[in-house]
């Protein structure tokens, strides 16, 4: 018996010294042996951007565990520690810190570690992406003219080979990444804009200009060959009338008065003519672009505001408008007031004798049965019927004359009339188109049909329409009532618009010739 005491207390003693080393042998087993650090070679390394990394643990009992964001990961991000030297670190991605720019020889660090074991740290120091390569190109057709747009889009290659296209350069934050600059033309809203004054423009060329802030000295220059083929357009017009005001609509009238009358309405102001205009044109040769281009110098003569442009003749055209300008429209007449109420009739009061039915009390006498207690022969009391007379008092209906004193009213009185409404005003007539005056040189004369000149006169204004009839008061009040006033008259208008102003004259003259291209000298 004792020798199997002893038996269970070594049994006890062994499993209580095992139980702690297997519980000990089963957490070191859950710890990670090594790690591997990776990060997404299909993703550019640029400042401002982000690009994903992830950790694979190989755990000391032979299992792998992945960091989320990669394939099949499911070990959460919190499980390490990461340390980032030239960016930031969240949920998977390094963004790299914008101030690397140029990022040309510029390195980002990454430290990864399991947070309770910082031996098995491992580190990645990735050299930034730079550009080797910018290209800007159109990407729809454009007319090679002063004046002109070139929407475009910019393709960069990098220095791992991969290559990048920047579509939206007006809103986009990659676009910041690039200086843009011109000769001849302008950066405006992420478009390249050729110059609008060809004067300004060396040799007939513009260009653009890209150079990467990531890597300076990589830039890319987009040259533009003006042929000039474009359809050029000036126009002016003369101001247009002022609208005219509305008229004041009529008051309303007192008891008894008729309504007021709405005010006329205001006419429109006459547009004013279109300004003179004189164009000038002369045919010359360049030697540059080996074809005849024609010249166009115009001046507004109102304000001698002048305007020059070269035209191919192979393709290129002007149009010139002078437009008189638009009348302005009428405003309208006032309504009418409306009309007062007409004055209640007359209230009086008279006596007057009226027959009514009153009830009235009468006295009659009428024989009622009563019983009484008597004594007879015998000495007893017995009770007796006897007829014994009263007087009651009765109700009769009676005719009766009285007199009343009751309330008459006369009668109301027709209600007021209502205003008129007020006449509309007239519409402004238009102003008339310029006068155009063409002069040609000799042999500028044969492309006379490349310069369309117009005039026309500006539109008339609208006419405004009459107020409207202010409507009649009602009757008074009385026996029998008063009718209600007639309603005013509409106020009268003109229908439609007003006339057109006359078109201008297109007036055709000779001049010298006076132009010789000079190219500008930077």
């Amino acid at each position: 018996m004792k020798k199997g005491f002893y038996f269970y207390a070594l049994t006890a003693v062994v499993m209580f010294l095992v139980a702690p080393m297997q519980v000990q042998a089963g957490l070191f087993r859950s710890q990670p042996d090594s790690i591997t650090l990776f990060y997404d070679r299909g993703e550019l390394l640029l400042p401002g951007e982000s690009f994903r990394i992830g950790v694979i643990s190989h755990m000391k009992n032979g299992k792998v565990k992945r960091s989320t964001g990669l394939a099949g990961g499911t070990h959460l991000w919190w499980n390490y520690r990461v340390e980032v030297t030239g960016g930031s670190f969240s949920g998977g991605k390094v963004t790299v810190n914008e101030r690397l720019v140029p990022s040309k020889g510029k390195y980002i660090s990454i430290r990864v570690y399991p947070r309770k074991q910082p031996v098995l740290v491992r580190e990645l120091l990735l050299p930034l992406n730079y550009e080797t390569e910018i290209v800007y190109r159109p990407v729809e057709d454009f007319d090679k003219a002063p004046g002109s747009q070139v929407k475009g889009e910019l393709v960069a290659r990098f220095d791992n080979g991969m290559v990048r296209v920047y579509e939206d350069l007006r809103n986009s934050r990659a676009a910041e990444y690039y200086r843009f600059w011109a000769d001849g033309g302008s950066w405006q809203r992420g478009r390249f804009v050729i110059e609008p004054d060809f004067t300004l423009i060396r040799d007939h060329r513009s260009d653009l200009f890209v150079e990467s802030l990531r890597s300076q000295g990589v830039t890319d220059t987009f040259s533009v060959w003006l042929d000039y083929r474009h359809d050029y357009a000036l126009s002016f017009r003369g101001r247009s009338g002022g609208m005219g005001f509305s008229g004041m609509n009529g008051f309303r009238g007192g008891e008894g008065q008729p309504g007021g009358h709405g005010e006329p309405g205001q006419d429109g102001e006459w547009g004013d003519d279109g300004p003179d205009v004189s164009v000038w044109a002369d045919l010359y040769y360049d030697s540059l672009l080996s074809c005849n281009l024609l010249y166009l110098y115009a001046k507004n003569l109102f304000t001698g505001e002048e305007f020059r442009y070269l035209v191919n003749p192979d393709g290129g055209s002007l149009e010139v408008v002078s437009r008189g300008g638009d009348g302005g429209s009428a405003g309208d007449g006032g309504d009418g007031g409306p009309g007062g109420k007409g004055r209640d009739g007359e209230k009086w009061k008279e006596k007057v004798r009226v027959k009514k039915v009153e009830k009235q009390p009468f006295k009659e006498k009428r024989t009622r049965r009563e019983v009484r207690k008597v004594t007879n022969r015998e000495g007893k009391e017995e009770e007796v019927a006897v007829d014994v007379e009263v007087e009651e008092v009765v109700y009769r209906d009676v005719e009766v004359w009285v007199e009343e004193e009751i309330e008459r009213h006369g009668p109301g009185e027709e209600g007021a009339p209502g205003g008129w409404g007020g006449p509309g005003g007239l519409g402004g007539i238009g102003g008339y188109g310029g006068n155009i005056t063409l002069y040609f040189t000799a042999d500028a004369w044969p492309y006379r049909h490349l310069i369309d000149a117009r005039a026309p006169g500006g539109s008339g204004g609208k006419h405004g329409n009459g107020g409207m009839a202010g409507p009649g008061g009602p009757g008074g009040y009385g026996n029998p009532p008063g009718s209600a006033g007639p309603s005013g008259r509409p106020g009268p208008e003109a229908i439609g618009w007003a006339e057109e102003g006359h078109s201008g004259n297109i007036l055709f003259g000779s001049t010298e010739e006076f132009f010789f291209y000079q190219s500008v000298e930077k």
